[in-house]
């Protein structure tokens, strides 16, 4: 059974019940809003302007397509659609994604995630299973 708090999310502002996930070290404990399901604790490592190198490729039940990546963590990622081929998502939606910063390794591969939020062209994912790699790791991939 869940611990469960009924308080104000930082992230939407609404006061609904939030949701505590523990996790086993090296990884952190959070808690999560029921309703925007936001878990901002962990540290976004912005990607870059490099139109090579922060391209990712998101797979739904109808489109496979390359998206931007504004920012990653160990936990999931801010995306932005491809003005050629945008990619139309909804909250809840259960998607693919594959960052492409790696030639192999955990960021080579598809990671099952779930959409957040979605705003105009951008929307966040949560990986269903956080990534291993640290953020220093994280960091380090994507500023080589």
């Amino acid at each position: 059974m869940a611990l469960l708090e009924h308080k104000r999310c930082p992230h939407c502002g609404k006061v609904t019940w939030q949701e505590y996930v523990p996790q086993a070290p090296p990884a952190a404990s959070y808690w999560r809003c029921r309703d925007c399901g936001d878990r901002r604790d962990a540290k976004r490592v912005s990607v870059g302007n490099g139109a090579d190198l922060n391209r990712g490729r998101v797979q739904t039940e109808e489109v496979c397509a390359d998206v931007l990546i504004v920012d990653i963590s160990r936990r999931g990622a801010r995306v932005r659609c491809d003005d050629d081929l945008p990619v139309r998502v909804t909250i809840g939606q259960r998607v693919l994604f594959n960052p492409q910063l790696q030639p192999f390794g955990e960021l080579a591969h598809y990671q099952a995630a779930i959409v957040r939020w979605v705003n105009s062209n951008e929307f966040g994912i949560c990986f269903e299973t956080p990534l291993s790699l640290s953020m220093g790791d994280i960091t380090r991939i994507v500023k080589n």
